[in-house]
């Protein structure tokens, strides 16, 4: 125990030095400084009412402990408050992140909400600040809670873990996202720590993957059997439950300086199947991803879906594909769209559409006058502060240099500030169509601080903060130092 403890310390010490410390730029925009004071807002209602807790109740006020119950939403907002340059907030929340019990929780700790959230916020915090309890305390969090679900007899990580007994919980049900967007994380704690233990075990589950025959090149089934590896149905999408498995197959390619192809060559053929097979052009020439069950094509998506406009982009950029571009340019107009053509401006969780090769007749004359003005039916009408088109808005601003989505993305913050603001933060709305009555549903998730607000902001400050040629951000929008710089993001913007 003791020589090991020793080794650790000396890798902070190591690259705590080698380590460039971030300072937050003075911003120039001030729809930033508008971002960073709905921050504060948010912030000071759950620091007021909720510290410590995972998340604030925004409306009743009350607490809620959803991720184990260790702060979630203060791991979370750890490197938005660094970016932004809010030094007593990132104090305050040091000291809480310092006596973070591990080992306890009243509830089992899931693999991947807590490898995103509390680990990446960690990595990220330690990436921008280089404190080194930051990453002594991720290292502690990996060893206790993260590779204990590794623990199970074909090596696939386990949905859950027993914290008390660091042991994998039974389980025979998984999702394609739960194991198989682990890698991005581990690899980054690796290169901190010099420690090979945790890529090579999140990199094997990739090297698995992709041994699995697939009906669809690159394209899985969402649901697998954790004991058999194999999928359980044959539902195939590209949204909650699959899609950060897609997103992290680039990512970790770029975070790994480009010396693997298994996961490049992974993601390059999941996209063009998602063209061939998943592509749907709605009555009105809105491009959407459909969904695919036994062969049948489900013309039904949702906003968990346009974070892949921006993953399209970056990869566009990064291998100079023109015809990949295009269908990122189609997709993000979709999903903009599914915003501006809401009585709210705040888009649904999930909708529907017509494909213009289906037999219209057949649809009621309600959802086909609905198609034929906005292109899409809303099904989910609520909005749970959700940031994936923002994010896209975010890639596209920074790689295209065109400031229209920087408007796109003001447009969208002000509908948040109308109808989700509460007198202690932000809420979740049931109904998006009805701006009379959107029906506030008392929740502020932790994504709100680490994803929706980051990336407002980011859009609006010098574009060469937090460049996208020198981080790459996981699916918390945590973003990861390089060791190796890319050239994606564009050289003049107007």
């Amino acid at each position: 125990m003791y020589p090991k403890k020793i080794s650790v310390n000396l890798s902070l010490i190591a690259f705590t030095c080698l380590h460039f410390v971030i300072a937050a730029p003075s911003p120039t925009d001030s729809r930033a400084e508008q971002v960073k004071k709905a921050f504060k807002h948010a912030w000071g209602g759950y620091a007021s009412y909720a510290y410590g807790h995972d998340e604030l109740q925004s409306i009743s006020n009350e607490i809620s402990d959803s991720r184990n119950g260790w702060g979630a939403s203060i791991f979370d907002g750890l490197d938005t408050m660094i970016i932004m340059g809010l030094e007593d907030e990132y104090t305050t929340a040091l000291k809480h992140i310092k006596n973070v019990n591990w080992s306890y929780s009243a509830s089992p700790s899931k693999t991947f909400e807590t490898n995103i959230r509390y680990l990446g916020g960690l990595l990220s915090a330690y990436d921008l600040k280089n404190d080194p309890i930051l990453l002594e305390r991720a290292v502690e969090l990996a060893d206790k809670v993260i590779m204990p679900a590794f623990n199970t007899p074909n090596r696939i990580p386990a949905a859950y873990v027993n914290v008390q007994a660091g042991l994998p919980v039974e389980g025979n049900m998984i999702t394609l996202a739960e194991f198989g967007s682990l890698q991005l994380e581990l690899v980054r704690l690796s290169q901190l720590t010099d420690n090979d233990k945790y890529q090579l075990a999140g990199n094997f589950i990739l090297e698995k993957i992709s041994k699995v025959p697939s009906h669809l090149p690159g394209l899985y089934p969402m649901i697998w059997e954790l004991d058999t590896f194999i999928p359980k149905d044959t539902f195939i999408t590209i949204s909650g439950g699959s899609d950060s498995y897609y997103e992290y197959l680039l990512k970790t390619h770029i975070l790994m300086e480009g010396k693997e192809t298994l996961q490049l060559d992974m993601w390059t053929t999941a996209v063009a199947s998602m063209q061939k097979y998943l592509r749907s052009e709605s009555l009105n020439g809105k491009v959407y991803l459909a969904e695919l069950d036994d062969d049948f094509k489900l013309m039904q998506s949702g906003e968990l879906v346009c974070f892949i406009p921006g993953n399209l982009l970056l990869g566009a950029a990064y291998l100079n594909n023109k015809k990949m571009r295009e269908f990122a340019d189609e997709l993000m107009e979709s999903c903009y769209g599914t915003w501006t053509d809401s009585p709210t401006g705040l888009a649904p969780e999930t909708w529907s559409w017509i494909d213009k090769t289906q037999n219209t007749t057949v649809f009621p004359a309600e959802m086909r006058q609905a198609v034929l003005t906005t292109g899409f039916l809303a099904q989910n009408t609520g909005y749970d502060l959700r940031p994936e088109t923002i994010e896209s808005l975010f890639y596209f601003y920074r790689m295209t240099g065109n400031k229209i989505y920087q408007d796109r993305a003001w447009d969208i913050f002000q509908a948040i500030e109308k109808y989700c603001k509460t007198p202690s933060g932000y809420t979740r709305i049931s109904d998006v169509t009805n701006p009379k009555a959107v029906g506030p549903l008392n929740f502020e998730e932790s994504y709100f601080f680490a994803e929706t607000l980051k990336y407002l902001y980011l859009i609006f400050t010098d574009p060469s903060y937090i460049s996208l040629d020198e981080y790459v951000f996981n699916t918390e929008a945590h973003p990861f130092k390089l060791k190796t710089p890319i050239r994606v993001q564009a050289k003049s913007f107007n």
